[in-house]
């Protein structure tokens, strides 16, 4: 199993949402520990996790962290090698660049309102 990542926005009036954007980032869920340890995030699958002008900070701290410190997170990497400290960085590395290229052409008040889903 897998988390696969995606903006989206709640169409107004109503509890539904839309995926708006171009992530396409997943990974294995045999790196929750690491992804939660390194961000500080609850990472709630299948939900929304809040504010994507929320999130996106934690996620970019969380890369950093990785490349300064991977051997920090290396005692959570699977013992069945599905998942690694490299494979959650290039994880986020997907999810920022998409977040970044959403958010450079897609209007102000939008994005502040552009919810970020685990599923």
């Amino acid at each position: 199993m897998s988390y696969n990542i995606s903006f989206k926005i709640r169409v107004a009036e109503t509890d539904e949402y839309i995926r708006v954007g171009n992530c396409d980032a997943n990974i294995t869920w045999n790196v929750r520990k690491i992804i939660e340890l390194s961000t500080g995030l609850p990472w709630k699958n299948e939900d929304n996790n809040g504010y994507c002008v929320d999130v996106i900070p934690s996620i970019r701290k969380g890369r950093e962290e990785l490349i300064r410190n991977p051997e920090k997170y290396k005692p959570y990497e699977p013992d069945n090698g599905w998942g690694s400290v490299e494979s959650t960085i290039h994880f986020f590395t997907c999810i920022l660049e998409a977040w970044d290229t959403y958010a450079e052409w897609t209007r102000p008040a939008i994005v502040a309102k552009t919810t970020f889903w685990v599923s």
